[in-house]
């Protein structure tokens, strides 16, 4: 792959990353008020902003591939 491309897909990973920690981690601290103690409502919800930031990554991914076609 070139260099281009590199930087793209990681440049892809860190936005969706971000974004799904950010979005995951805030609606863990709503659960927190709500629901469980804040501090590990807020880690689950960053852990499953992770996850979440992956599978938005591969389905842009999977998205741009079918349009190359």
């Amino acid at each position: 792959m070139n260099d281009k491309k590199v930087d793209k897909n990681f440049e892809r990973l860190l936005e969706c990353m971000a974004r799904g920690i950010l979005v995951g981690g805030s609606i863990g601290a709503i659960a927190g008020w709500f629901f469980m103690d804040l501090q590990r409502a807020l880690l689950l919800g960053m852990l499953i902003g992770c996850v979440a930031g992956l599978t938005m990554k591969n389905v842009k991914d999977k998205k741009d591939a079918e349009a190359e076609k």
